[in-house]
């Protein structure tokens, strides 16, 4: 097991929440005052305003238990058997599928057989091609556009993922995203096809009406196939970030980049296509400041960073 990945089993959990009522306490401290002192966890004191899937609500329940009162991510279903929950293990596995690819092959084969996957890339088709029919010739201006779009994407991609799938007010996007947090973290992850639907549609009314609107359909085009791209890419990297799959040294980066947001702080390390996006925002910390701050009082920082193993090999190969 890497230093790397041993700092984030190590350094602990978090989750997250969500229907618009103030919620103060939906996403857990990673070190709760109780599990410093060693003092039981007081009942509901997670529980008491949070909802859970339909039908799930104890097995939901006893993972944030297990999260709160160890401070640490549960990685596999395999873990959470192994601490004696095994019927939860198995209720879980009626709704998540948590056979998660290892390899190239498997992956592909389950990313391409998921409905999501497969709506996008034919999305990403009818856009290239409803562009290319237009008669227009590729030129700077669509470069530009591309550039800009995949711009606007990146940013897009960090203000929805801190502001408002963490946001501090319950609305039931925030409680997808939480129960997807609460999950053991390797499962299979991907969008249902309706939202992706539903958001295909959205973006291309808008940006065909303002291309007409502009007598710029070309360029609205190009924005449009540029737009479903990234898409695309943003759900293809997170699939594979949530897989045991071998990664080229680009998405393995990615891939640590977003154990660290589920595993260290849900605050931090909010983007995903492009991690250096987070460097912009101020939500790149060097983990190791998180691991001194919550060794204060216990065995001191130089203890805890030597105790994780983060160091700066590590941390350069994150970023």
């Amino acid at each position: 097991m890497s230093r790397h990945l041993r700092a984030t089993l190590l350094l602990g959990a978090s989750c997250h929440g969500a229907l618009l009522k103030p919620a103060p306490a939906r996403w857990p401290a990673l070190h709760p005052p109780w599990a410093e002192r060693g003092a039981p966890l007081p009942a509901n004191a997670i529980d008491a305003e949070l909802a859970s899937p339909e039908g799930f609500e104890s097995e939901y329940s006893l993972l944030r238990s297990v999260r709160e009162q160890s401070g640490r991510a549960i990685m596999s279903v395999e873990q959470l058997r192994a601490m004696g929950h095994g019927p939860v293990a198995d209720r879980l596995e009626q709704r998540v599928d948590f056979d998660a690819p290892t390899t190239a092959a498997e992956a592909l084969s389950k990313f391409f057989g998921h409905p999501t996957a497969r709506f996008i890339a034919g999305a990403l088709a009818l856009s290239v091609g409803a562009r290319c029919s237009v008669g227009a010739g590729f030129s700077a201006v669509d470069g530009g556009v591309a550039l800009a779009t995949a711009a606007f994407w990146m940013v897009q991609e960090h203000v929805i993922h801190g502001r408002l799938l963490h946001c501090p007010s319950a609305w039931y996007g925030s409680d997808v995203h939480r129960w997807h947090h609460e999950l053991p973290y390797f499962h299979v992850s991907l969008d249902g096809p309706g939202l992706a639907a539903a958001w295909f549609a959205s973006v291309a009314a808008l940006l065909l009406t303002a291309g007409a609107l502009a007598s710029a359909l070309p360029a609205a085009l190009t924005s449009l196939a540029s737009y479903t791209l990234c898409g695309f890419a943003y759900e293809a990297s997170h699939y594979l970030a949530h897989t045991r799959v071998p990664l080229p040294p680009a998405l393995q980066r990615v891939r640590r980049h977003h154990m660290l947001h589920h595993t260290v702080s849900h605050e931090h390390w909010l983007a995903f296509t492009l991690p250096a996006v987070d460097t912009l925002f101020g939500t790149n910390p060097d983990p190791r400041d998180l691991a001194r701050r919550r060794a204060v009082g216990a065995t001191g920082a130089a203890a805890a960073v030597s105790e994780v193993g983060v160091d700066d090999a590590a941390l350069a190969a994150r970023r």
